[in-house]
């Protein structure tokens, strides 16, 4: 077996098939938008904006809150800390209050707190500078703990909420005004501070979710019995009552979608990988221009799975000839193809041709991304254009703005390794 067949990323070729949702009836909620906010008894406040606000139980007429629910060992909680921290410090002055809890033990959280945001410094003071620790970039916005659940049960639980980070808007009027996930609140929390948030609408588009999450189960249940006609019936009959709505049926279109994706999976977990890839050239003929995309780019994975690596060059060069070239998934398979060919002396040539011409797609398309121009210097060096490598990571490091700073470094670091290459020839 060839090195890249040990290494190669199968999970490119599967996708993310159906998400569970709550159970009950949209209209058996016991919180929902617009219903009125339960009052806070939270047991610990650990942080109150430096001074700025008080313990909050009942909510105040013509104040705006952010409830929102996180918890130490949850990633993405932890990524949303400097949005809620941003949005705190612009809203501060026009009536705004966060307040989030987490379930977790006191101690937990004030453990927690004395780490170091990661890649953040208090100045500019070099190497040793102090960084700055996750107590002091909360400590704007009110953050607490609430260990015996009871706010949780009160919002997360009576929302069908399953997932953290949570986030729950009450307006001035007491009334829970918008639920969804805190990196997505900024529209929605600009409008409430306005007045020109529309509660009806999103109430529409929330139970439409909910009504979403009701099948999704349905779905997965016939899906877990390799049921995937009768998914697909079922299907059916929403779109049938979903007439009329397209943003129902968009929503539709992509279960259905993924459906089908779920049939070609279980094939390719049996080990049938030319049946898969069969499947989804069927699957092709009635996608949309993004699913279509998706499917090429699985069967590019699927083929490399199957050793086919001409067909798999061949898809590869279909991907960077779409009219919707996305450079950054260009690149990703481009420098996986590179991590699995700069030791293998019996890589693929046509693979590797194709993984740089499609490279020098992407870098067309997005001539100032430093981390594709990268990509293409370490293709062109590995097929022995030494001057062309140096000339292309030269100019990867002048388009760095946006790199991540231990990229950067990685980058410059082989700049010197090309250019000490170079030294050795002459």
């Amino acid at each position: 077996m060839s090195k890249l067949l040990k290494t190669w990323p199968i999970g490119l070729a599967v996708v993310a098939i159906l998400v569970a949702g709550p159970t009950r009836d949209a209209a058996a909620q016991a919180l929902t938008i617009g219903s009125e906010a339960p009052a806070l008894d939270i047991e610990h406040w650990v942080s109150d904006g430096n001074g700025k606000f008080k313990p909050v139980t009942e909510f105040a007429p013509g104040k705006v809150y952010v409830v929102e629910f996180w918890a130490t060992w949850c990633g993405p909680c932890i990524a949303s800390m400097p949005h809620l921290a941003a949005m705190q410090t612009k809203y501060a002055d026009k009536g705004v209050q966060i307040v989030s809890i987490s379930d977790e033990d006191l101690e937990t959280v004030e453990g927690f707190l004395e780490r170091p945001v990661r890649g953040s410094r208090n100045n500019d003071d070099g190497e040793n500078a102090k960084k700055k620790t996750y107590g002091e970039l909360t400590s704007v916005y009110c953050l607490t703990t609430d260990p015996d659940q009871s706010v949780s049960k009160d919002y997360m639980e009576a929302a069908e909420q399953n997932g953290i980070p949570t986030s729950f808007i009450v307006g001035k009027t007491g009334q829970v005004e918008w639920i969804g996930h805190p990196m997505a609140i900024d529209k929605p929390l600009e409008e409430v501070v306005a007045d020109t948030w529309d509660r009806e609408a999103f109430l529409v588009e929330f139970r439409q979710e909910h009504e979403l999450g009701i099948l999704t189960q349905k779905l997965m249940s016939k899906l877990r019995r390799g049921d995937t006609e009768g998914a697909l019936e079922i299907i059916a009959v929403a779109k049938e009552k979903a007439e009329g709505d397209e943003k129902m049926t968009a929503k539709l279109d992509t279960l259905e979608f993924k459906v089908k994706m779920s049939a070609v999976v279980a094939k390719i977990e049996e080990g049938e990988v030319k049946e898969g890839i069969a499947g989804l050239d069927e699957i092709a003929k009635t996608a949309t221009p993004e699913q279509k995309l998706s499917l090429t780019r699985t069967k590019f994975a699927l083929l490399i799975k199957a050793e086919e690596f001409d067909d798999a060059a061949k898809v590869l060069r279909e991907i960077a000839e779409d009219k919707n070239l996305n450079p950054e998934s260009i690149n990703q398979l481009a420098w996986q193809i590179y991590e699995n060919a700069k030791d293998d002396k019996e890589f693929s040539k046509v693979l590797l041709e194709s993984a740089t011409a499609a490279t020098e797609k992407a870098v067309e398309a997005a001539p100032t991304n430093g981390m594709i121009i990268d990509t293409l210097a370490h293709l062109v060096h590995l097929q022995g254009q030494l001057d062309r490598a140096i000339e292309l990571q030269t100019k990867a490091i002048a388009n760095v703005e946006s790199t991540p700073e231990n990229s950067k470094e990685d980058m410059r670091a082989y700049l010197e390794e090309l250019k000490k290459e170079k030294a050795k020839e002459q």
